[in-house]
């Protein structure tokens, strides 16, 4: 029994860090980094690359689609490590058809290629030189589902009741005769009345 959950964890591990075939390399083959082509397109030109982040936009010409990306440094098994602090930018280009409907902004994307020379671009109003990326194989990444936290509460039940309910909390009040003021019972208080003398 013990050897087999060894085996299934082993299994698990190794399914998260595996990388998917469509993005996958011999371990020999040398990779460019995303830094490299932004600082030095010349020199890095025909090398292959693995990049990867989340779709900005997506255009469909007649024969290739570009996909506008932004960068995202890559886990060990591919998939980008999105965060608030990017790269930058690259323009991923794919021959064929992507649907935009499938591959919508906020996506994360994986794309191996062959680096191109660098194209001039507009972010709004900004000129921007984006690397490029022709892909020759590229990996959408299923959505991951958000994270829940839990938390356990190890406060008393009346505790909890009193504090967090969601309505106010009232207590429970045991209904007492009236005392009177004057020291004796008073008339409506259900003890029979009295003549003083």
């Amino acid at each position: 029994m013990k050897n087999s959950l060894i085996f299934v964890t082993a299994l698990l591990l190794a399914g998260c860090t595996t990388i998917p075939e469509p993005i996958n390399t011999a371990e020999d083959v040398p990779l460019v980094s995303y830094s490299a082509a932004l600082n030095n397109p010349e020199q890095v030109v025909g090398q292959q690359a693995r990049w990867g982040g989340v779709i900005a936009d997506v255009r469909n010409a007649e024969d290739e689609t570009i996909i506008e990306m932004v960068n995202f440094s890559l886990k060990s098994w591919g998939r980008p490590l999105v965060s608030d602090d990017s790269n930058g930018r690259f323009l991923a280009i794919i021959d064929g058809f992507v649907d935009p409907e499938v591959y919508q902004p906020g996506r994360s994307l994986t794309v191996l290629g062959t680096v191109q020379e660098t194209r001039i671009g507009k972010i709004d109003e900004y000129t921007y030189r984006y690397p490029v990326l022709k892909a020759t194989g590229y990996y959408l990444w299923p959505k991951e589902k958000p994270k829940i936290e839990a938390q356990i509460d190890y406060s008393p039940l009346w505790f909890r009741h009193n504090f967090y309910a969601p309505y106010p909390y009232r207590p429970y009040y045991i209904p007492r005769p009236p005392i009177s003021n004057d020291g004796g019972s008073d008339k409506n208080s259900g003890s029979p009345s009295k003549n003083r003398h």
